[in-house]
C-alpha cells in the first residue's frame, strides 16, 4: 500500500484541496475530496499544507488518514 498525501494549494488565488500524485491511482477520489472539505476549513491552511493521507493499493482506497 502506498499514502497519497492530501494537499491544500492556491490555485487562482482560492485555497484549493487534492490528493498528490492521484493520477498514479487508479481510484475514484472524489469522495475523499469532497469529505475533505467537509472536515477542513481551507481558507485557514497554508499552501503545500498536508491535512492527510490517502491509503490505497491499486484502484482500491484501503484508508484516509487525517492529520488535522
Amino acid at each position: 500500500m502506498t499514502e497519497y498525501p492530501i494537499v491544500v494549494r492556491e490555485i487562482g488565488g482560492k485555497m484549493r484541496l487534492g490528493v498528490e500524485e492521484a493520477e498514479a491511482l487508479d481510484a475514484d477520489l472524489r469522495e475523499v475530496v469532497a469529505e475533505a472539505y467537509e472536515r477542513i476549513d481551507v481558507q485557514d491552511c497554508g499552501d503545500g499544507e498536508v491535512v492527510g493521507h490517502v491509503v490505497a493499493s491499486g484502484d482500491e482506497v484501503e484508508d484516509v488518514r487525517w492529520s488535522r
